[in-house]
């Protein structure tokens, strides 16, 4: 697994909170799921998956609504998958 791949489901995420349905978020966390078996950093991965749940949840509030929590749960997935690309680009930044 490397950051391009995380980053790939980064824009995609961006993508979706700007046009809310446009893109599909279940794909995203099916090839997330995917990346969690193929390495480690479970936690981190279960964090981010469920992070990008949420955001998939929140898709037709925020586009009817477009209320607070639904844009919420967007930025708490961006900053997990922001969390991931780091952790992978900088192998040094783990807490001990």
């Amino acid at each position: 697994m490397d950051d391009r791949s995380i980053a790939t489901h980064q824009k995609k995420l961006e993508q979706s909170f700007g046009q809310p349905g446009a893109y599909d978020l279940e794909q995203c966390l099916r090839e997330l799921e995917q990346l969690k078996e193929q390495g480690g950093k479970q936690q981190m991965m279960e964090d981010v998956i469920r992070a990008v749940t949420h955001a998939k949840n929140a898709q037709a509030q925020l586009a009817n609504a477009g209320d607070e929590s639904a844009t919420n749960a967007f930025a708490e997935a961006y900053r997990a998958l922001d969390q991931v690309i780091e952790s992978y680009s900088n192998i040094d930044n783990d807490p001990v």
